[in-house]
């Protein structure tokens, strides 16, 4: 089956924006970034994954005997890939899912839908949501689904760990001059990560100035006479929006005489890396890092 291009889950966002539940419970909850009040309750343990980046998250927290249900295009880690398939993001097989007798079914609003956790919710099932837009709010997810799941000191662990590397990865980085980086997430229409967009933040904290900054909308249209202009020094494209670097040239000729061809920086990344808010986040980092300042020594 072919793989859904990363911009699309990055734009079929979950159009769900009103909250609900807002008055705290009486009982042991924790809110979603819906804003509604999940209850903790009893630990769960069968829960579905109706995204990639909350498998990965649940598979760190060492749920994998817990994890019933997984999507098509979840592949990380390897023992993902052997879980039961309850379809794809934005149509997964509800009476699979229901057939699973899932006690908690996680969601993410990138690339899944508003109707679907409307039938879910109205089934009766327990769903929490997750909506991570940076890497804090990543870490925001890793310990809300601890928190629900009863894996909070797992994960605290992990974001205390993840921080660290952090640390050290900017740290290593800290003395390189900012370079001016164009991030091609479709090559036609030529659409790029622009203001507010969760790569953004990976871009700017890999020291590159994006060509796209100011951008009114998070994943902007360019035109080519734009780009060219602007003459990024770094192109970032991930292999599902390019096969190879040869792709893009062919598609824009004139982007030969561009700073990032000149220099041989047009670099194809792992899209199931850095599309994804998970907890290889500074994986991600790093593989900006050195994409656009080399190893960094």
């Amino acid at each position: 089956m072919k793989r859904i291009v990363p911009i699309l889950l990055l734009l079929l966002t979950f159009s769900c924006e009103q909250r609900r539940n807002e008055t705290p419970p009486d009982r042991a909850a924790i809110q979603d970034d819906l804003g509604n009040y999940v209850p903790i309750g009893d630990r769960p343990v069968r829960i579905v994954s109706l995204a990639p980046n909350i498998t990965e998250i649940l598979f760190a927290l060492g749920l994998d005997r817990e994890i019933v249900g997984v999507t098509e295009y979840c592949n990380v880690p390897a023992a993902a890939l052997s879980k039961p398939k309850i379809g794809g993001l934005m149509n997964p097989n509800i009476e699979r899912i229901v057939e699973s007798n899932p006690d908690l079914v996680v969601m993410s609003t990138s690339g899944n839908m508003k109707s679907d956790y409307d039938k879910l919710s109205a089934l009766g099932l327990r769903v929490f949501v997750s909506n991570p837009q940076s890497i804090e709010g990543i870490f925001k997810s890793i310990h809300d689904l601890g928190t629900l799941t009863g894996k909070k000191t797992v994960a605290d662990s992990l974001i205390s760990s993840l921080q660290e590397k952090k640390r050290t990865l900017l740290k290593r980085f800290e003395h390189h001059r900012p370079r001016r980086v164009l991030f091609l997430l479709s090559l036609n229409p030529i659409v790029a990560v622009g203001e507010g967009a969760f790569l953004q933040e990976l871009v700017e904290l890999a020291r590159g100035e994006n060509i796209a900054r100011g951008s009114s909308t998070p994943y902007p249209q360019l035109s080519r006479e734009e780009i060219f202009n602007r003459k990024p020094e770094v192109l970032l494209a991930t292999h599902d929006v390019s096969g190879s670097v040869d792709n893009i040239l062919t598609a824009y000729p004139e982007w030969k005489s561009l700073p990032a061809v000149q220099s041989h920086n047009v670099v194809l990344l792992d899209a199931d890396l850095v599309t994804r808010p998970g907890p290889r986040i500074i994986e991600a980092l790093e593989l900006l890092l050195e994409a656009i300042h080399g190893d960094g020594e």
